[in-house]
Parts: structure tokens; sequence; C-alpha cells
């Protein structure tokens, strides 16, 4: 018996994933991570 898993594709990246609400989460970590680290950096060049 073979067990299909139905598949999405992310709007933001096209990436084919299995669960498209935890991509999504995924995501948003991933954005405000690099927010954060380019703000960190502005502010150590600032000094």
């Amino acid at each position: 018996m073979e067990e299909t898993t139905e598949q999405s594709t992310c709007p933001d990246c096209h990436a084919l994933v299995a669960d498209l609400a935890a991509h999504k989460v995924w995501h948003s970590r991933l954005v405000a991570s690099l927010a954060k680290a380019v703000e960190q950096e502005i502010s150590r060049a600032a000094r």
C-alpha cells in the first residue's frame, strides 16, 4: 500500500513542502533572525 503525502509550494520561496503552516513559521523566524543580525551589525559598525 502506497502512502501519499500531499505537498504544497511555498508562495514566498517556491519550495515544495509537506507542511506549509510549519514552513511559514520557519520563514518568519528566519526573517526575524536576519533582521536582528542586520540591526546588530549596523549598531556595531556605527561605534
